[in-house]
């Protein structure tokens, strides 16, 4: 059973590294001229994933933006994520959850692999309540061949404070996290591990040796267009990770539809300055 990390090898030499994020705001659903309600959100993935076919790697549908419809938003992300997949696309939950062990035992269920509740094939994890309580999630990766991305430094300028406040040891909270992340790749194997992380492109460049700490995962970096980042930044500051970057490309793509054309050019954009990042 090949892994996320090697599936994502594997489709990054043919569609980029790009990682397309599946916003359906009420902002961008008004922008396409959709109603927010789940036929709106029906159609502005259809079109999205239609238009990004063949393009891009990873798709990254954002969980709360499906949410927020209830029972129908949560059917429209099952459906979304079987798009995905039947696009050939690695399906990457944005779900941040993160809970005491019993309960991601749970969400790892509903989450992760292709006999869950939604098929995801990665999905994002927070750790506030204490790395080892993410274990079900990790396990379940393990055994399925499935990712899980870890929030260790985020692009938001409200998570600053809390990931740059110091251990007892003198390690910032998000280099202990790295550091827990790695060593439990480390424990597995050699290769690139099922534990990947989150960390923003919006990263300040004097901060970027916690990447260093990061040898065996992939790298998820959020940020790239209205947060502030561009694809170049990505190439300077995660130098280091080169092959192991998924850049996330959202709303700075997505606010070019809904013309069918303008929408597929502005991904073919930024999936050929995605494609420098591996090279």
């Amino acid at each position: 059973m090949a892994s996320f990390a090697e599936r994502f090898a594997d489709l990054s030499i043919d569609r980029s590294p790009l990682c397309l994020g599946l916003d359906p705001s009420a902002e961008l659903l008004q922008h396409w001229g959709l109603a927010d309600d789940p036929a709106g959100l029906r159609t502005f993935c259809s079109r999205v994933l239609e238009a990004a076919d063949g393009l891009v790697a990873v798709v990254k549908p954002q969980s709360g933006f499906f949410e927020r419809f209830g029972p129908d938003g949560m059917a429209e992300l099952a459906s979304a994520c079987a798009q995905i997949r039947s696009r050939g696309a690695l399906c990457l939950i944005d779900a941040k959850r993160g809970d005491v062990a019993g309960t991601m035992a749970g969400y790892a269920a509903a989450m992760l692999g292709a006999d869950s509740g939604f098929g995801g094939d990665a999905v994002t994890v927070s750790a506030y309540l204490g790395f080892g309580a993410l274990r079900p999630v990790f396990d379940r990766a393990a055994a399925t061949g499935t990712g899980v991305f870890v929030v260790v430094q985020s692009s938001n300028p409200e998570g600053r404070a809390l990931q740059a406040a110091r251990n007892l040891d003198g390690r910032t909270v998000a280099e202990a996290l790295a550091d827990e992340i790695s060593a439990w790749n480390a424990a597995l194997g050699r290769g690139v591990g099922p534990l990947g992380a989150v960390v923003g492109a919006t990263i300040d460049p004097a901060a970027t040796a916690l990447i260093d700490r990061l040898p065996q995962s992939l790298i998820l970096a959020p940020g790239v267009g209205p947060q502030g980042a561009e694809m170049t930044d990505v190439a300077a500051k995660f130098r280091s990770a080169r092959g192991r970057i998924l850049p996330i490309v959202s709303r700075a793509a997505l606010r070019e539809g809904p013309s069918p054309a303008a929408l597929r050019d502005a991904i073919r954009r930024y999936r050929e300055a995605a494609w420098l990042l591996g090279r």
